[in-house]
């Protein structure tokens, strides 16, 4: 699991990066963004060495997407909604499960 986490990590920190590479457009963020990427699927093609494809992948993008909302609040300055709120409790409802 700890490969999951680190991938999830991984791809998170390439979210931060993305915003800045103007859509592929600025060298140096780009570049930063695919390094996450690619170590990001790195960590994420050892973690199914011993986990399923189905379990591993859906648990990393849970994590992933409560990152995301994370990121988008604290260092994005982004707003959160209520329905987006109820959105992420049935993610991590979901990765709860699927855990199981």
């Amino acid at each position: 699991m700890s490969n999951v986490i680190l991938a999830s990590v991984s791809f998170s920190c390439g979210s931060i990066v993305m915003k800045s590479t103007a859509g592929f457009t600025k060298v140096w963020p780009s570049l930063l963004l695919a390094a996450c990427f690619v170590i990001g699927a790195a960590f994420l093609a050892r973690a199914v060495i011993s986990a399923p494809v189905s379990t591993a992948v859906t648990v990393g993008l849970g994590i992933e997407a409560v990152a995301a909302l994370a990121i988008g609040l604290l260092v994005l300055g982004e707003r959160i909604t209520p329905v987006q709120v109820m959105g992420l409790a049935f993610v991590v409802g979901g990765v709860a499960l699927l855990r199981q």
